[in-house]
C-alpha cells in the first residue's frame, strides 16, 4: 500500500511511501518506535511490580486472572506503585543531576518536599500510604500520560477505589523499579 506524504515546506512536493518505510524513515515513524520502546518499559515495570506484590501478599495466579475482589485490589496496588514510579521518573527528569541523581526513594522525598515545603526529616517519616495520600492529586487520570492510562486499561485496572491498606510496604522497591524507566 502506498501512502501520499505531504511536505510541510511550502512549494515542495510530497512523495509516496510504503507503510513499512514510514516506521523507519519519517519522524512520525521514529515517534512510533520510541513510543513502542516506552510501552515496553512500562510493561516490564508493571510485570516486576506484579511479581513483587504477588509474592509479598500471597496473591495467586487465579486471584489475578479471575474477577475477584482480591485480584482487583492487587491490580489496584500494582497500579498505585506503577503510577508512582512514572511520576518519580518524570520528577527525576526535571530535577535530578549527575551530582544529585534523586535515586530511589530520594525522588519521592524530593517530590513531596517540592510540593509541600515540609522539612526533609518530616517527609522521611511518612509511611508509604501517607506519601500516596500527600500526592493523591497526581494520581488522577487527567494527570497521567496517555501511555500510562493505556497500560492501566490493558491490565484490567478498574476505575473504582479498592482497599489496599493491608498490602505490604515492601511492595514498593524504588531502587529496583527505577531502572525500568531510565532513559
Amino acid at each position: 500500500m502506498l501512502i501520499l506524504i505531504s511536505n510541510p515546506i511550502k512549494g515542495v512536493p510530497g512523495y509516496l511511501a510504503t507503510a513499512e518505510s514510514l516506521c523507519y524513515c519519517l519522524p512520525a515513524g521514529i515517534h512510533q518506535i520510541r513510543q513502542g520502546k516506552v510501552m515496553q518499559k512500562y510493561d516490564d515495570l508493571w510485570q516486576a511490580i506484579e511479581v513483587r506484590v504477588r509474592e509479598n501478599n500471597d496473591i495467586t495466579h487465579i486471584d489475578m486472572t479471575t474477577d475477584s475482589a482480591r485480584g482487583d485490589a492487587a491490580r489496584q496496588r500494582i497500579a498505585q506503585i506503577f503510577i508512582l514510579e512514572v511520576l518519580l521518573a518524570r520528577h527525576r527528569e526535571k530535577y535530578a543531576s549527575s551530582f544529585v541523581p534523586l535515586a530511589g526513594e530520594e525522588a519521592l522525598y524530593h517530590l513531596i518536599f517540592k510540593r509541600t515545603g515540609w522539612k526533609p526529616f518530616e517527609v522521611k517519616q511518612l509511611s508509604f500510604i501517607d506519601t500516596l495520600f500527600v500526592l493523591a492529586e497526581l494520581f488522577r487520570d487527567e494527570n497521567l500520560p496517555a501511555e500510562v492510562r493505556a497500560v492501566l486499561r490493558s491490565q484490567g485496572v478498574k476505575d473504582e477505589p479498592m482497599p489496599t491498606y493491608d498490602f505490604s510496604e515492601k511492595d514498593w522497591a524504588p531502587r529496583e523499579n527505577e531502572i525500568f524507566l531510565k532513559r
